[in-house]
């Protein structure tokens, strides 16, 4: 393809793949080493959005957890505030 021989396009993508590899190796690290609610926290700060656009249950599925857990940090975390 002509779109790849082109240096700058290459590049984009090799940049795009090597960060996607390591956005996903942290949060595989994340799933076993971090406490659910610090994952929550985690996911609040770095992509806030997320929580209002996404459907509760599929971010459960992303950290790992129930929706009933989840359910359960966010009582608490609204709790303490």
């Amino acid at each position: 393809m002509k779109l790849f021989s082109i240096e700058a396009f290459r590049e984009v993508g090799r940049t795009r793949l090597v960060n996607n590899y390591f956005e996903l190796k942290n949060h595989s690290v994340s799933i076993i080493a971090d406490p659910a609610k610090d994952r929550y926290l985690n996911l609040l700060k770095s992509k806030p959005d997320i929580i209002q656009n996404v459907p509760l249950k599929q971010i459960a599925t992303y950290l790992g957890i129930t929706d009933t857990s989840l359910s359960r940090i966010r009582k608490e975390i609204a709790d303490n505030k």
